[in-house]
């Protein structure tokens, strides 16, 4: 056998080139709770064999956080190892002056968002019970502290009860979709309180899906 022959059947069994395992990359208005979380998540529905969960806390007040994913999401793009990222804004309605300035800043450039109104801790309530009427920040959190006494709205302000965020999370999904329509049957849509953190959640697990059946 010649040597071309012989190098030719050796290329020919290489094993198939993976893609680049897709990103998701989460900017976040918090520096400890929303990441806190979300590691939690990653750690226990994520797979990271096949999808990488890349957080970006502490960016700021709406407006900001969004400009910073909209950088992201250019970086992502010019990425030479062609990864499929995707780039998501968190952030809270809270008392920010810019919010709506911020939303509209996302949808005009298909930037995907996770909001909570009032905060990030009513989608942590919501793994508990219902929560349906309208509060504020402090409330939510007061709430929260009793329901998870490992969460401290004073001290350590996360919510990373793996065996309630593994047990809990569908009952959570449901409650967010539930009191969303429902603020959109009063009018009032993303109104307090509601919450699109489960739109990231389930994008998350859906893209581990998919990663995982190519390979």
């Amino acid at each position: 056998m010649s040597r071309k022959s012989r190098t030719a059947r050796r290329t020919s069994r290489r094993a198939p080139v993976r893609d680049p395992a897709p990103r998701v990359v989460v900017v976040a208005e918090g520096k400890v709770t929303e990441p806190g979380y979300l590691k939690t998540f990653d750690r226990i529905h994520g797979d990271r064999s096949s999808a990488r969960l890349v957080l970006i806390g502490g960016a700021g007040d709406p407006r900001k956080v969004v400009e910073r994913a909209i950088r992201e999401s250019k970086e992502s793009k010019r990425d030479p190892l062609g990864r499929r990222d995707s780039v998501w804004a968190m952030f809270d309605r809270d008392e920010h002056p810019r919010f709506h300035e911020a939303k509209n800043m996302a949808a005009g450039k298909g930037v995907p968002l996770a909001i909570s109104d009032p905060c990030f801790e009513l989608w942590a309530i919501l793994h508990y019970r219902e929560c349906d009427a309208p509060l504020d920040r402090h409330e939510c959190q007061r709430t929260l502290e009793e329901l998870h006494p490992g969460y401290g709205s004073k001290r350590r302000k996360v919510f990373d009860d793996p065996e309630v965020i593994k047990s809990n999370y569908r009952d959570a999904v449901e409650r967010a979709r539930s009191s969303f329509a429902r603020r959109e049957e009063e009018r009032d849509p993303g109104g307090n309180p509601s919450t699109t953190v489960h739109h990231l959640t389930e994008h998350i697990l859906c893209v581990v899906a998919r990663s995982g059946r190519k390979e």
